[in-house]
């Protein structure tokens, strides 16, 4: 039961097995999950339950590439829900910037300057989650200078 719990969360609920581009079908899904976090409570909120999401993020895909047997399985993007709530953290959910937040969070995540890269080679969950986390902080600050400038 524990291992189906995993698998379901770590795939989002499904979005995972979207055929072709499950990152970015998980990302987009996790532009949902940034407008309810928004409704429901203000940063302390949001930060708490991101860093919440993240941690049990670790366990749950590491545990789904022993589940699967396969290293970072395709089909776990919980690790985009995952960095792109941090590429949002601080910034307000409107439409355009949740375009571009999207947009620059997919970039850094596909291209993964340094220390993205080096970040998939931590064990287990921990790979498959903090490269897209870093990749999120990434998306983020550059979203942070974009918003203040115009």
């Amino acid at each position: 039961m524990i291992n189906r719990i995993c698998v379901v969360f770590s795939t989002f609920f499904g979005v995972g097995y979207v055929p072709g581009a499950p990152g970015t079908a998980g990302t987009l899904g996790a532009v949902g999950v940034v407008y309810l976090l928004s409704l429901a409570g203000g940063a302390v909120f949001y930060s708490a339950f991101t860093l919440g999401l993240i941690l049990v993020s670790f366990i749950a895909a590491g545990r789904c590439v022993r589940i699967l047997e396969r290293e970072d399985p395709p089909e776990v993007v919980i690790d985009e829900v995952c960095g792109f709530l941090v590429c949002m953290l601080f910034i307000t959910p409107n439409p355009l910037n949740l375009a571009i937040g999207f947009f620059l969070f997919r970039f850094f995540d596909i291209a993964k300057p340094f220390p993205i890269r080096k970040a998939e080679s931590l064990p287990g969950g921990y790979g498959i989650v903090m490269d897209d986390v870093l990749a999120g902080v990434y998306a983020n600050l550059c979203l942070q200078v974009l918003v203040r400038l115009y």
